[in-house]
């Protein structure tokens, strides 16, 4: 009775993640929003300033997550601000907000290391992606989520700021490919 118990939870579980995928359309209007953000901090490096002003202007770019966000979601009709009683709706989002609290390590990085700032930013910004992989469902998330924290280690340390930003762009191109992919997928298993 107990299993039996125990496949209807797994399946309502299910059920609501299948909700939130739809609904949120896999959280591709944050992660199109990324690549944006994630070229203009490259395009920061590139400028004849000090580091302090670089490191400012990147964490200044932050400021267009949310509306890029608004925009891809309307482009894309996906809602992730619609209030609804999906607990994985409010977990989703309690994950996005969670790299706020990250981020004072970068601002620890600011000031102690400002050189090493964009590699830390970077390191969290992959990191945080991790379990996004359960609430869409994704393996994308979770191999990206690993490719881009350890990669940025790896690219600040060995090749520098110049490199850390353009390998992140390219990494969230990856994934936002996957997760169209992985979209498509459950498409087809949902027409089936």
């Amino acid at each position: 009775m107990d299993s039996l118990k125990m496949e209807r939870n797994i399946e309502a579980l299910n059920d609501l993640r299948e909700d939130a995928r739809r609904i949120q359309r896999n959280g591709l209007p944050f992660m199109l929003s990324s690549v944006i953000l994630w070229s203009m901090i490259s395009l920061v490096q590139f400028l004849d300033i000090s580091q302090v002003a670089k490191n400012t202007f990147t964490f200044g770019t932050s400021m267009f997550l949310f509306p890029l966000s608004l925009l891809f979601a309307k482009i894309l009709k996906a809602n992730f601000i619609q209030r609804t009683k999906n607990p994985v709706n409010a977990l989703g989002f309690m994950m996005t907000m969670n790299q706020m609290l990250y981020l004072l390590i970068v601002m620890w990085a600011y000031n102690q290391r400002p050189v090493g700032m964009l590699m830390v930013y970077a390191m969290v910004f992959g990191a945080h992606l991790l379990p996004f992989s359960w609430v869409y469902e994704c393996k994308g998330y979770m191999v990206m989520s690993i490719i881009e924290t350890i990669g940025a280690f790896l690219v600040g340390v060995f090749l520098g700021n110049l490199a850390v930003a353009p390998f992140i762009v390219i990494c969230q191109i990856i994934l936002n490919v996957l997760i169209f992919a992985n979209e498509r997928k459950v498409a087809r298993r949902v027409e089936n």
